[in-house]
């Protein structure tokens, strides 16, 4: 008991810092996460490297230390929803192998690598074992990334070729919208179960996908996808990201994180989360029209430019990450995902990446 006429603001001053300490700690526990050392974030890259083929010295020192990037969208472990990776550790094909690549790979500073499931094969909604595959499918999925030291799961919501109406509205199948909800919480709840720590990343930007400003046919494409991320945000995972593709050819890229947090901050808060606890990756396209042309879509200057305000923009918004759309093998000549020859200014492109990172590591 405190007696009576006690001079006791310095309790005071001490349950308010404990309160602050408390908050503080609930917001990292929440999804936001301290900056690194020198608050600079780390450079993702989407396609380009293949671990069935590229587990060895020379690809690893090149993606690594030539290229600079730290890490990937790994596309060949779980290409899709409907891929098994199995449960055995000692399993040569997935869990072995991955876990040798990330080894292998962390050595030249590409350790933060994702697990990247798209969805390229159609899925029967009204299928109860068609929801518990998928289901089964990430939890394995988590339990391989965890085991292979890697940082978590992309998921690619990207409607693919043969996934269109994946996310629209089918007047057949009224409960569609219930059970895509359902089937993301379950997924959710699966992934932490085999990995808590789990890093997820969520692109594209699909609460962005409105009319206006995009075409109905956009929209239309996306109507449901919200569902998905209602489901799947309710698992509140260690982190979750916003990886976006509207900044591919932006000038200014940095505008779309204050865009993309206005239009996630009422969705966020319905579904219990802390908009400030969720950072935006922005994502920028500079090299590759097509998957043999690789040409670049921006000169090196312009790249500069958007890749240094990409970074300038991660620290002011506590971001982790900055990543390059690799169109296949846009960064390698001969690549596992397209062959033909770099763009003729492909060393001006890398030397961008060099010159950024250093740049910003020197806190310009």
């Amino acid at each position: 008991m405190i007696p009576s006429g006690c001079n006791c603001s310095w309790r005071v001053a001490i349950r308010a810092l404990i309160i602050v300490a408390i908050a503080g700690a609930a917001a990292f526990a929440g999804g936001a996460q301290p900056p690194s050392a020198h608050g600079c974030p780390k450079l993702l890259m989407f396609d380009g490297v293949q671990v069935s083929t590229q587990t060895n010295e020379a690809m690893a020192k090149y993606w690594g230390e030539t290229i600079g990037v730290e890490g990937f969208y790994l596309n060949d472990i779980m290409a899709s929803w409907d891929v098994m990776v199995g449960d055995d550790e000692q399993n040569v094909r997935h869990y072995q192998a991955l876990k040798q690549f990330q080894e292998l790979y962390s050595k030249y500073g590409v350790r933060d690598n994702f697990i990247k499931v798209a969805m390229y094969d159609p899925h029967d909604w009204r299928d109860p074992a068609a929801q518990d595959r998928v289901v089964s499918n990430f939890r394995q999925a988590a339990h391989l990334a965890r085991f292979a030291g890697l940082k978590g799961i992309a998921f690619d919501l990207e409607p693919q070729a043969k996934t269109k109406g994946v996310w629209e509205v089918d007047p057949a199948l009224p409960e569609k919208n219930k059970n895509i909800h359902e089937l993301a919480k379950r997924i959710g709840a699966a992934i932490l179960s085999q990995f808590p720590e789990a890093v997820i990343i969520v692109l594209p930007e699909i609460l962005d996908y409105t009319t206006p400003p995009y075409p109905e046919k956009t929209s239309r494409a996306y109507a449901l996808a919200f569902r998905f991320w209602d489901g799947l945000v309710q698992a509140h995972f260690a982190q979750l990201i916003i990886a976006t593709e509207n900044s591919y050819d932006s000038a200014q890229p940095a505008r779309y994180v204050s865009e993309i947090r206005a239009k996630y901050r009422d969705n966020l808060l319905g579904n219990g989360v802390n908009p400030e606890s969720l950072p935006v990756a922005l994502g920028i396209w500079p090299l590759a029209k097509t998957y043999t042309d690789k040409s670049a879509r921006s000169t090196p200057e312009q790249f500069q430019e958007r890749l240094q305000e990409a970074f300038q923009e991660a620290v002011r918004d506590n971001s982790p990450y900055v990543w390059i759309y690799g169109h296949g093998s846009a960064w390698q000549t001969d690549g596992p995902y397209g062959k033909g020859s770099v763009d003729p200014h492909f060393n001006e492109f890398v030397r961008v990446v060099h010159r950024v990172k250093e740049q910003c590591a020197k806190g310009r």
